[in-house]
């Protein structure tokens, strides 16, 4: 009898211990490879369908399988190892699972901080600047520039704003936006400089 419920015991605990474990490993391989699915329970705006990120959420998938794989592992230990009672290994296993559930919440939330946009081109810093013509602007035709801004080479798109021809290595400076690639420039003449 006293066998049935020791084993009854510790059946609780390694099933939530292995499949904690195993679910959290799976997340890790999805994440690997990118096939993970972003969303956590409550983080999606049912009128929207918008994910919430400015909330700090503690019900996540990684949260709830940190809780099961916490209780299981640590109520093994209790009953196992330290031959505390089935209450006391409850309640022990019970708080360390709450406790890795709002540390991993925590490192989730600081991650979230860690988002960058990168490296943002706004073809409008580039107006008033100069630049060189890398491809010849041919008339009423586009040709490329290249730009140094932001410590950064780039290249982009060009017309002549007198739609007039502008051969290859020519300084320019830029006058204007024409759209989200493309900007007008007139050469820089050596009396200019």
């Amino acid at each position: 009898m006293f066998a049935e419920i020791v084993l009854n015991k510790e059946t609780l605990f390694w099933f939530f211990a292995l499949s904690g474990s195993a679910i959290l490993f799976i997340q890790l391989i999805l994440n690997l490879f990118g096939l993970s699915a972003h969303h956590d329970i409550g983080d999606t705006d049912i009128d929207t369908g918008e994910i919430d990120t400015s909330n700090f959420k503690w019900l996540s998938k990684q949260a709830l399988s940190g809780f099961f794989m916490m209780f299981g592992w640590i109520g093994l230990s209790c009953i196992k190892e330290f031959e505390f009672n089935i209450f006391l290994s409850l309640a022990i296993a019970f708080i360390a699972g709450v406790l890795a559930m709002f540390v991993s919440g925590f490192i989730f939330k600081i991650a979230r901080k860690l988002h960058s946009s990168g490296t943002v081109f706004k073809i409008e810093d580039a107006i008033g600047l100069e630049a060189m013509i890398y491809q010849q602007i041919l008339k009423k035709d586009k040709g490329k520039i290249l730009i140094s801004l932001d410590n950064l080479t780039r290249e982009i798109d060009a017309i002549a704003l007198n739609e007039e021809e502008i051969p290859s290595f020519t300084k320019v400076k830029i006058i204007n936006k024409v759209d989200e690639n493309t900007v007008s420039v007139i050469p820089i003449k050596i009396g200019d400089l």
